[in-house]
């Protein structure tokens, strides 16, 4: 969110309207009632791209590979020893890719349901030859707006499948290591490369984090200086934000947690301290979106002091002016009532007393309101 964003109360206004809409969540419910009493495989989610999109990169030490476009998937089932592999898939929709990479690793049908089901809570299930693990990646786009996306993984003990809803660049440092043979990444198996891609989804958390604290940091003066409709919509926007992103954290953290229980079989000994290090980090993601969602409770009951003090300055204008015109109206009701016997109609400068004694009455008021710091 921009600074001049902050300043601009309709622009407050639609963009918190726009990401409360962004943020709907529909547990698409027909569809996956549908898909079981037909019991068939089917897509639960948003359609995010027009082809499901492959890559493929085959590494070891010494050298690697990159190819596009991946028609078989045979390699899976019989990989070479001395090679990995790293099988990437942009788009869920296409039921028949996903299932035939299901085939290749003997994935059991719930776990495929599990991969096109993008409502799915995140979770770590251990099966015979491989773990399937599947978390939720939050950023914000370039409009402000919170993203929620599903990726997926199955590793085997010398390839990794995952399986993105829409293309992106959570991985792009990882793909350059690779390539130019940076970090540890070609020199171990397969269980280091998903450590290393899920603390690059774990530092999306935190990027995401950081950029609501900022955000927040603006939205404190202007609730301060002026507090209105939309800067409430803007608040409660980023509450909504916090809940998805603690509600994706936690259950990311216990999956990590089962990998080092039970999945240990598919992660070599000198490995394990990275996965001790996921946890910690998505133990500090945990602590961090807690403090945001303090401070966003704490911007909220600011919010509403701010307006009730400016309604009380408001009020008390108002009150002093009419508390100061009380007495000036009982003044000028006594000389309205026109008595024949009242001395000061007949009087040469009885005009000018009058106005001097509301002049002094109302002067008199004002200076005893600033005593007493009324006003």
């Amino acid at each position: 969110m921009k600074s001049n964003d902050l300043t601009r109360p309709d622009k407050m206004l639609l963009k918190g309207i726009k990401t409360l809409g962004g943020l709907t969540h529909s547990l698409y419910s027909n569809k996956k009632t549908e898909a079981k009493n037909k019991a068939e495989l089917t897509f639960i989610g948003k359609k995010k791209m027009e082809k499901v999109q492959s890559q493929l990169y085959k590494f070891n030490l010494e050298t690697y590979t990159k190819t596009e476009k991946i028609k078989d998937f045979s390699f899976i089932q019989t990989p070479d020893e001395d090679w990995n592999y790293w099988l990437n898939f942009h788009g869920l929709h296409d039921v028949k890719v996903i299932q035939k990479i299901g085939d290749q690793v003997n994935m059991n049908r719930l776990t495929i349901r599990q991969i096109l089901d993008t409502t799915q809570r995140p979770k770590m299930e251990e099966h015979n030859g491989h773990l399937f693990f599947s978390i939720k990646s939050i950023l914000k786009n370039d409009q402000g707006e919170l993203t929620i996306e599903q990726i997926s993984f199955i590793m085997g003990a010398h390839y990794i499948v995952s399986f993105q809803e829409v293309k992106g660049d959570h991985f792009e440092g990882i793909r350059n290591k690779i390539v130019e043979g940076l970090g540890y990444i070609r020199k171990n198996k397969c269980d280091y490369l998903l450590s290393q891609l899920l603390d690059a989804i774990l530092d999306n958390y935190f990027e995401t984090i950081d950029k609501i604290n900022q955000e927040l940091t603006m939205i404190e003066h202007v609730t301060l200086k002026n507090p209105d409709s939309s800067t409430l919509i803007v608040l409660e926007t980023h509450k909504r934000s916090a809940q998805a992103i603690k509600k994706s954290l936690i259950p990311f953290k216990e999956a990590l947690h089962n990998i080092l229980n039970a999945g240990r079989e598919f992660i070599e000994k000198g490995n394990i301290k990275y996965y001790k290090d996921l946890v910690n980090s998505a133990t500090a993601a945990i602590d961090e979106i807690d403090t945001t969602q303090k401070n966003l409770e704490g911007l909220t009951n600011i919010y509403f002091s701010s307006l009730s003090n400016k309604m009380n300055e408001t009020m008390k204008i108002l009150t002093t002016v009419a508390t100061i015109f009380i007495p000036l109206t009982f003044v000028a009701g006594i000389y309205g009532m026109n008595f024949e016997n009242m001395p000061e109609l007949r009087y040469k400068y009885g005009y000018f007393v009058v106005w001097s004694v509301i002049g002094i009455i109302a002067i008199g008021m004002l200076i005893f309101f600033k005593r007493k710091k009324w006003i």
